[in-house]
């Protein structure tokens, strides 16, 4: 028995009438009253009794009825679901990023589930090596780096480039702008894990341009425990601004510079040998919504 001859079982029984069974399903009446004798043969039970011109379940048809029914709506909330999830409305969005990026995902995640209510997300914090990893293990569908990845196995989005400034204790009353050289004896915070890492050898790099590297006095990755240290005196960092907005007011001064060149590169980063699902597609277009940056046919190169 197939889910075909399911649903003429249960439309029979519903509409009590083979005749009318026949009509609501568009098919003739002699195959459907085949059909059912086919269902009763392979069961090998009878099914429905005629009571006149009626049909009555029999205590094996109650129990096919019962259970097919349930059946056929699980399967039809399967193929709605299977349908919604190709079509973007539900389904699990895994976005990596690197904790200076933070900042480009509550407006576009909101903007999400104001459309798609029935998405859901998940949020992965890491640098760009654990990132790019995660996006060829397929742990994640997209990622939003600091830096763009070099290599021609992504495809990506270029952000909108921003200025970085230095993160101080408010007690330290540095000028605001500062020049970079005023950095030279200050004890400096380094957030990146790797020294090999894009984001921290352009910051470098700048350094050398004027002369002088910074004296670094601790690494950490997390972001938080940066400004807690900022926040305690230890030393200043240089960062993103919008990275730093939400600290603004936990015991730090926000100062930009005179003559520093750094520019926060921010990258949306998907694998092209990965199918992007359309919820992805989807994440990607509220950034082209903006930036006018990449087509729809652009993104589709990616499935």
């Amino acid at each position: 028995m197939d889910l075909r001859q399911l649903n003429y079982f249960i439309t029979i029984v519903e509409e009590k009438q083979i005749t009318k069974a026949a009509k609501k399903l568009h098919m003739a009446q002699p195959p459907l009253s085949n059909q059912l004798k086919v269902m009763e043969k392979e069961l090998n039970c009878k099914l429905l009794d005629r009571n006149g011109r009626a049909l009555e379940l029999t205590e094996s048809g109650k129990i096919l009825y019962e259970k097919g029914k349930a059946l056929l709506a699980n399967f039809e909330d399967t193929i709605s679901e299977i349908k919604e999830v190709g079509e973007g409305l539900k389904g699990v969005l895994s976005i990596g990023a690197d904790q200076t990026c933070l900042s480009y995902l509550p407006e576009k995640i909101k903007l999400m589930h104001e459309r798609y209510p029935n998405l859901c997300f998940k949020i992965i914090e890491g640098d760009s090596f654990f990132l790019k990893k995660s996006l060829i293990n397929k742990e994640i569908d997209l990622a939003i780096l600091q830096q763009p990845i070099e290599n021609d196995n992504f495809f990506s989005i270029g952000l909108d480039l921003e200025e970085f400034v230095l993160a101080t204790p408010v007690q330290w009353k540095l000028p605001n702008p500062i020049q970079i050289e005023d950095l030279k004896d200050l004890p400096f915070l380094s957030f990146y894990r790797h020294r090999s890492c894009s984001t921290f050898r352009i910051i470098i790099d700048e350094f050398k341009r004027h002369g002088f590297e910074p004296n670094i006095i601790c690494e950490c990755i997390d972001i938080a425990m940066v400004i807690s240290l900022i926040n305690e005196g230890l030393g200043v960092t240089i960062l993103p601004k919008t990275s730093l907005d939400k600290f603004s007011n936990q015991g730090i001064q926000i100062i930009n510079f005179k003559n520093c060149n750094i520019q926060s590169n921010a990258t949306i980063v998907w694998s092209k040998d990965r199918y992007l699902a359309k919820h992805a597609m989807n994440f990607l277009e509220l950034f082209t919504e903006e930036t006018h940056l990449l087509t729809r046919g652009t993104i589709c190169q990616s499935q």
